[in-house]
Protein backbone atom coordinates (compact mmCIF):
# COMPACT_ATOMS: atom_id res chain seq x y z
CA UNK A 1 0.00 0.00 0.00
CA UNK A 2 1.31 3.44 -0.86
CA UNK A 3 1.09 5.65 2.25
CA UNK A 4 2.00 9.18 3.29
CA UNK A 5 3.98 8.13 6.38
CA UNK A 6 5.20 4.53 6.73
CA UNK A 7 5.95 4.88 10.46
CA UNK A 8 2.44 6.29 11.14
CA UNK A 9 0.85 3.43 9.16
CA UNK A 10 2.86 0.81 11.05
CA UNK A 11 1.88 2.46 14.35
CA UNK A 12 -1.83 2.51 13.40
CA UNK A 13 -1.92 -1.16 12.41
CA UNK A 14 0.21 -2.18 15.41
CA UNK A 15 -1.33 0.01 18.13
CA UNK A 16 -4.96 0.16 16.99
CA UNK A 17 -5.46 -3.18 15.22
CA UNK A 18 -3.00 -5.39 17.12
CA UNK A 19 -0.82 -6.37 14.17
CA UNK A 20 2.87 -7.16 14.69
CA UNK A 21 5.35 -4.74 13.12
CA UNK A 22 7.84 -7.01 11.39
CA UNK A 23 9.95 -4.92 9.01
CA UNK A 24 11.07 -1.37 8.28
CA UNK A 25 13.76 0.08 6.07
CA UNK A 26 15.14 3.59 6.29
CA UNK A 27 16.78 5.75 3.63
CA UNK A 28 20.16 7.46 4.07
CA UNK A 29 18.43 10.29 6.00
CA UNK A 30 16.82 7.88 8.46
CA UNK A 31 13.26 8.21 7.09
CA UNK A 32 11.33 4.95 6.87
CA UNK A 33 10.34 4.34 3.24
CA UNK A 34 9.32 0.69 3.40
CA UNK A 35 7.76 -1.40 6.16
CA UNK A 36 5.28 -4.12 6.98
CA UNK A 37 2.97 -5.55 9.62
CA UNK A 38 1.49 -9.01 9.97
CA UNK A 39 -1.35 -10.88 11.64
CA UNK A 40 -1.55 -14.63 11.21
CA UNK A 41 -0.60 -15.42 7.62
CA UNK A 42 -1.43 -11.89 6.39
CA UNK A 43 1.35 -9.40 5.68
CA UNK A 44 0.68 -5.81 4.63
CA UNK A 45 3.54 -3.87 3.05
CA UNK A 46 3.70 -0.07 3.21
CA UNK A 47 5.68 2.07 0.80
CA UNK A 48 6.23 5.81 1.13
CA UNK A 49 4.48 7.84 -1.57
CA UNK A 50 7.61 9.98 -1.93
CA UNK A 51 10.15 7.14 -1.86
CA UNK A 52 12.85 7.32 -4.52
CA UNK A 53 11.58 4.23 -6.30
CA UNK A 54 10.66 3.67 -9.97
CA UNK A 55 7.54 5.65 -10.85
CA UNK A 56 4.30 3.85 -11.55
CA UNK A 57 0.99 5.17 -12.82
CA UNK A 58 -0.79 4.71 -9.50
CA UNK A 59 1.91 5.79 -7.06
CA UNK A 60 0.52 8.09 -4.39
CA UNK A 61 -3.13 7.55 -5.24
CA UNK A 62 -5.76 5.44 -3.55
CA UNK A 63 -6.61 2.58 -5.83
CA UNK A 64 -10.21 2.07 -4.72
CA UNK A 65 -9.24 -1.35 -3.38
CA UNK A 66 -10.77 -2.40 -0.09
CA UNK A 67 -8.58 -4.56 2.14
CA UNK A 68 -10.34 -7.38 3.99
CA UNK A 69 -8.59 -8.74 7.05
CA UNK A 70 -10.06 -11.98 8.38
CA UNK A 71 -9.28 -12.86 12.00
CA UNK A 72 -9.81 -16.33 13.51
CA UNK A 73 -13.34 -17.24 14.61
CA UNK A 74 -12.31 -16.87 18.27
CA UNK A 75 -11.25 -13.21 17.83
CA UNK A 76 -13.40 -10.74 19.81
CA UNK A 77 -14.26 -8.51 16.88
CA UNK A 78 -16.99 -6.70 18.81
CA UNK A 79 -14.49 -5.62 21.47
CA UNK A 80 -12.11 -4.43 18.74
CA UNK A 81 -14.89 -2.36 17.17
CA UNK A 82 -15.74 -0.75 20.54
CA UNK A 83 -12.07 0.01 21.21
CA UNK A 84 -11.49 1.55 17.77
CA UNK A 85 -14.59 3.72 18.11
CA UNK A 86 -13.41 4.88 21.55
CA UNK A 87 -10.05 5.80 20.05
CA UNK A 88 -11.67 7.88 17.32
CA UNK A 89 -11.06 5.56 14.37
CA UNK A 90 -13.75 6.25 11.73
CA UNK A 91 -16.24 3.35 11.55
CA UNK A 92 -17.58 3.28 7.98
CA UNK A 93 -19.88 0.29 8.26
CA UNK A 94 -21.29 -0.97 11.56
CA UNK A 95 -20.47 -4.45 12.81
CA UNK A 96 -22.96 -7.18 11.97
CA UNK A 97 -23.29 -10.74 10.73
CA UNK A 98 -23.28 -10.91 6.94
CA UNK A 99 -25.15 -13.45 4.81
CA UNK A 100 -21.89 -14.76 3.33
CA UNK A 101 -20.74 -16.09 6.74
CA UNK A 102 -18.66 -13.29 8.23
CA UNK A 103 -19.16 -10.90 11.11
CA UNK A 104 -17.46 -7.68 10.03
CA UNK A 105 -17.22 -3.90 10.11
CA UNK A 106 -15.30 -1.35 8.08
CA UNK A 107 -12.90 1.43 9.07
CA UNK A 108 -10.70 3.93 7.26
CA UNK A 109 -6.95 3.98 7.93
CA UNK A 110 -4.92 7.23 8.11
CA UNK A 111 -4.19 7.14 4.36
CA UNK A 112 -7.82 6.73 3.31
CA UNK A 113 -7.83 2.99 2.67
CA UNK A 114 -11.01 1.15 3.65
CA UNK A 115 -10.33 -1.90 5.82
CA UNK A 116 -12.95 -4.57 6.36
CA UNK A 117 -12.22 -6.35 9.64
CA UNK A 118 -13.92 -9.74 9.73
CA UNK A 119 -14.09 -13.14 11.35
CA UNK A 120 -16.16 -16.19 10.42
CA UNK A 121 -19.61 -16.25 12.01
CA UNK A 122 -19.80 -18.66 14.91
CA UNK A 123 -22.06 -21.58 14.16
Amino acid sequence: MTVGDVDASIAFYRDKLGFVADFSQQDKDGKTFLGSVEVGDTVIMFESADADLPATENRGTRSGINVSICFPESHDLDALCVELRREGVPILCEIEDRPWGNRDFAIRDPDGYQLILARPTRR
